[in-house]
Order: structure tokens, then sequence, then C-alpha cells
């Protein structure tokens, strides 16, 4: 073969090589990965097979509210405010919850980050004694107990913070609910405590949760 062939030869197979370079092979090996969804909630939930202590069914469609409490709050003695300091997991106080008769809850959620269910989503829960400010309270929200003293003074742990947040963001997801549907237990009940002048039944979560971040964590 003539020597002006073999450039040619040797000219194409390296212009060959050259668009191959430039060609973007498919799929793009480079493509940014998407977010990795958030994992799954752990919840404490019982056996499938328990039978529920109460509660009227519901649907999914009837719960439009969320309200969040503390298992501690103020008692009256002699006149006096007092708080018990409150301590147990989520699973204790959840546990405790299926011994009462006139209280119950949908989660309990530890200081540690447990989350506990004991009612299911679909299923009332007496967590709210005051019908006053919102009609039928329980029969339309889903109730939320935090394990903390409930006096304004003792702290959320940031892992009971994170989790309360993940929940609610879940329910809130799952029912079409958005921020202005979260309340306190304290904006729902704003009766006096009787027998302790002007001090209220009612007053958490209190100061020190906190209730505008959740909030907006859900506007995100």
């Amino acid at each position: 073969m003539a020597k002006s062939g073999l450039v040619q030869i040797a000219m194409a197979a390296a212009a060959s090589l050259l668009m191959a370079a430039c060609v973007t092979p498919w799929p793009p090996t480079d493509t940014p990965k998407t977010a990795d969804a958030p994992p799954p909630l752990t919840i404490d939930r019982l056996p499938a097979d328990f039978v529920h202590n109460g509660g009227e069914p519901r649907s999914a469609d009837t719960i439009d509210m969320i309200v969040i409490h503390t298992i501690g709050g103020p008692l009256c003695e002699a006149g006096e405010i007092r708080f018990a300091e409150i301590g147990g997991s989520a699973v204790f106080w959840r546990d405790w919850f299926l011994d009462q008769d006139d209280k119950s809850i949908h989660y309990v959620i530890g200081r540690d980050g447990a989350i506990a269910q004991q009612r299911p989503d679909l299923r009332t829960a007496g967590h709210v004694s005051f019908h006053g400010v919102r009609e039928n309270v329980n029969r339309r929200s889903i109730g939320i107990e935090l394990v903390n003293d409930g006096d304004g003074k003792d702290p959320f742990p940031p892992a009971q913070i994170e989790a309360v947040t993940a929940l609610v963001k879940k329910l809130s997801a799952d029912y079409g609910l958005g921020p202005e549907d979260v309340f306190s237990h304290s904006e729902l009940d704003p009766r006096r405590l009787e027998g302790c002048g002007d001090n209220y039944r009612r007053v958490d979560p209190g100061p020190l949760f906190p209730m505008t971040d959740l909030k907006a964590a859900l506007a995100d």
C-alpha cells in the first residue's frame, strides 16, 4: 500500500477516536444521584392481633388536627402548683396508657427519640378533655405525647425534637395537613386549674418546645 494510503488510514482512525471521546455516554456516568429518601420511621407498634381497648373507628378524611402534649403537667396540692419528674421510655408510657380508662393517645415519643404507638391513626383517642375551642377534638385529631415534665423548664433533647418533627411531617403528608393544623394542648384547653388561682390546667408542651420550627418544617 502506498505511503499516502497509510497516512489516510491513520488520520481516519485518529478522527474516530476523537469523536468517540466527545460523545457523552448514555446514561451519563456523572449524573448526580437523587437525594436519598428519608428512612422510614421506626415505631414500636402493638402486635397485629392486639385487641384495641376502645376508640371509635374513623376515616382518614376526618383527621384535620395534630395535638402535641407532654406527659407531665401542673398538679394542684393545697393551693400550690407542683410538677412531677417524668422518667420512663416511650414504650413504658404507651403501656401505661393501655391501662387507663379515661385517657389514651396515638403516639408517645421518648427523650431518646424512640416512638411507640398506642392507638392506630384510624381510631379515636381521648387526649383532649375540653372541646370549647375546637369541637369534637378527639374525633378529628391525632395526639402525640412527649416524655417531659411539662413545667416549661425541662428541655426537649435534640433526638426527641427530630423524632416529633419526622412523625408530624409523615402524618401531615398522610392526611393532607399543614402548619396551621398543628396545635399545642394548651391552645385547646384554656381552663384554670381548680384550687390554684389563675394557673392553667394545661401548659404543654410549653415555651421550650420549638413549635415555630416544627411548623416551618412542614412548610418546606
